[in-house]
């Protein structure tokens, strides 16, 4: 009976051509695929031709409202479907390609969202801006963050470097390289993330390693539920520079690990809360 609906209903939306977007015209219901794009289309201006996005996709708090279409990766084509969008923006990284492929085979237009360095931050809102027509808003949003990228590195690029490890997961455990966001922000705190080199973007790390580089500063990401246990993990580690000397942190994984708006604004704290460790180097 459920195939039969999801088919039924397929048939009435092609047959109207409802599930067709068309290019000509400016997209006017709009999906996400990801949280990290429903706050970046509010950033651009657009987030009232928000009709369905991913769940947790919680800020700005009007997001809250928007008709949920499953998770990023696992989302509903039928209640997409029924949302008649004439634009879905998709995760490129994360986004299951059998979805997307399906989602294009029923003739929607789905365009591609791959924030990975810092600068994609600003030039993402801006493309969002001329997509949905507009710009004014999300050229002065994006202007705005590039000025604050600038004033940090200004700020921070002389200070005195400390070593930082940013740990996204703990089992297994997991952090950044240094083409990361994350890690470019670190950068420009005048911080080194001790695993920079790494070849992949979110690497799989080993408690030794971590010994091993002894880093002046332990951040840790991950869901909230899960960060005081973290932290109780590593305070044992009494030899671990960070744990000696009481540098072990949280951080919102909602600021620090969405390549958003909130993100570039958060940098300046994250930039205080590195320094209270250069006052023991």
């Amino acid at each position: 009976m459920r195939l039969w609906l999801w088919v039924s209903s397929l048939f009435v939306l092609l047959v109207s051509g409802q599930a067709c977007s068309d290019s000509s015209s400016e997209p006017q219901r709009v999906i996400s695929l990801s949280p990290h794009i429903t706050e970046l289309l509010f950033s651009a201006g657009a987030g009232d031709k928000l009709v369905g996005a991913v769940a947790f996709s919680d800020f700005p708090k009007a997001a809250q409202n928007i008709e949920r279409i499953g998770r990023y990766n696992a989302i509903n084509i039928e209640k997409i479907i029924q949302l008649k969008p004439d634009l879905i923006i998709a995760w490129k990284s994360a986004n299951r390609p059998r979805d997307i492929e399906k989602l294009k085979s029923l003739g929607f237009k789905v365009v591609f969202s791959a924030p990975n360095n810092l600068q994609d931050i600003p030039a993402e809102i801006r493309a969002f801006g001329q997509q949905l027509h507009t710009q004014k808003i999300a050229n002065s949003v994006a202007t705005q963050l590039e000025q604050q990228l600038i004033n940090l590195r200004q700020t921070y690029q002389s200070k005195p470097t400390v070593s930082a490890f940013y740990q996204i997961w703990n089992a297994p455990m997991m952090t950044v390289n240094g083409e990361q966001y994350i890690s470019q922000a670190l950068k420009i705190c005048g911080a080194e993330n001790v695993f920079s080199g790494l070849p992949l973007l979110a690497p799989e790390v080993n408690l030794e390693s971590v010994i091993e580089k002894n880093p002046d500063v332990i951040l840790l990401g991950g869901e909230e539920a899960m960060q005081q246990a973290w932290l109780n993990d590593w305070q044992k580690w009494n030899t671990l520079k960070a744990a000696k000397e009481h540098h072990i942190y949280l951080m919102n994984a909602d600021t620090f690990q969405r390549p958003t708006q909130r993100f570039i604004e958060g940098i300046e704290g994250l930039c205080q809360t590195l320094d209270k460790a250069r006052t023991f180097n």
